[in-house]
């Protein structure tokens, strides 16, 4: 059990400090206090810390008749995170397709690089080190100035840190790789931090697992994989071989895993629909939409036959874990969510006889992907924890 001292809770309110500005909205100290439900005292000597680093911008609160709020007292700023001092990085090497995107220290985009194109004459690391290559040139023309305080990496399986090496069999090709390694090669020594695509993104909703009513959150997530993650009270599943929760791996009655069945390309092949190059994830997804407007019948047709065995899938998951919440991060549901969602309560609710209660499902919101979302609450849980020793 960890020892909660002073340094302890002091990094876990800065974290609520970091995770109410990042939703975007400047605020006072008041503000601030009341919603994180500190001392106003408290807030002051943490936005104090937070200043030392160059981490926040002040402005003056307009008095009232300027167009904002009313102001009693004494005079007061508002509080936003600094776009223009530091930067995070996240790698994304999950896919066929590499991608990175370089976010301010205020999660404003600085540029993103999507769909990387693999050159066919080279073989996977070498296309990989030309990647890496091509994210330094970037990001060096694009930080502007800014101090790259970390580097999320994003695999599609485990990390094991003694070896250095991911170990998955969507990319086998990646499993020889010193990981670390080549990333200080090509990238340079700046701090990494490596896990799996859905262990990211299950951390995008720390908020919710940490509600009481949530003693454990489950996360599915169904693309150009199947995976999924699961936290208990806070604390992540991992297991012997770091693939707790992970039910793509799983057979069904016919010995098919349902990763074979449940991926982007085998919905694709369901509406007999040309998958393209392999691993173009995003190009299928626009092709899938546009279908799905043109088509809309036999799309909802498609999509309520995928839901049936993505249930079947669930049902082992929640008699071995029983989570309280699940969160479906399934890219080819968003035209109809809740026609997928229907079916696959139905089809859980046969399964069970009607004997179990199901949990709360939701959908994985949109405007930002999970793991990145995930990522980068890695990268500012690691950088305060580097600040507050």
């Amino acid at each position: 059990m960890k020892t909660i001292d002073q340094s302890t809770i002091r990094r876990q309110n800065i974290r609520k400090i970091l995770a109410l500005l990042s939703q975007g909205n400047a605020m006072t100290r008041q503000e601030l206090s009341e919603a994180a439900g500190l001392s106003l005292m408290t807030v002051t000597n943490l936005v104090d810390q937070l200043k030392e680093h160059e981490a926040l911008t002040f402005a003056p609160l307009k008095r009232e008749g300027q167009g904002s709020r009313r102001l009693t007292g004494r005079k007061a700023d508002v509080i936003a995170l600094n776009g223009a001092g530091h930067a995070w990085l996240v790698v994304d090497i999950s896919g066929r397709q590499f991608r990175f995107s370089l976010l301010a220290f205020d999660l404003s985009p600085l540029g993103e690089g999507a769909g990387w194109r693999n050159d066919p004459q080279k073989n996977y690391v070498e296309n990989l080190e030309s990647f890496l290559v091509n994210v330094r040139q970037q990001t060096q023309t694009l930080l502007h100035g800014r101090k790259l305080l970390g580097v999320s990496v994003v695999t599609p399986g485990p990390y094991e840190v003694d070896d250095d090496r991911v170990s998955n069999q969507r990319l086998p090709e990646l499993n020889s790789v010193k990981l670390k390694s080549l990333l200080a090669q090509y990238l340079g020594p700046y701090d990494y931090y490596v896990d799996e695509d859905v262990k990211f993104a299950v951390r995008a909703y720390a908020s919710l697992a940490s509600q009481a009513q949530c003693e454990l959150l489950y996360y599915l997530y169904i693309g150009e994989g199947v995976g999924g993650a699961a936290v208990h009270q806070g604390n992540m599943l991992r297991g012997l071989n770091a693939t707790a929760g992970d039910p793509g791996q799983l057979w069904d009655a016919q010995g098919r895993r349902y990763e074979s069945l449940l991926s982007l390309s085998a919905f694709a092949r369901s509406l007999s629909f040309p998958c393209g190059e392999e691993g173009d994830q995003e190009t299928l997804l626009r092709q899938l939409n546009a279908h799905a407007a043109a088509c809309p019948d036999a799309y909802k047709t498609a999509l309520t036959q995928a839901a049936q065995p993505t249930a079947q899938m669930l049902y082992n998951v929640l008699w071995m874990l029983d989570p309280s919440h699940v969160i479906i991060d399934c890219l080819y549901a968003h035209p109809f969510e809740e026609v997928y969602l229907r079916q696959l309560l139905d089809s859980l609710s046969h399964l069970t006889s009607g004997s179990r209660n199901l949990p709360v499902f939701s959908f994985a919101p949109q405007e930002m992907s999970s793991v990145l979302r995930g990522a980068i609450q890695v990268l500012q849980r690691e950088w305060v924890e580097r600040i507050i020793p």
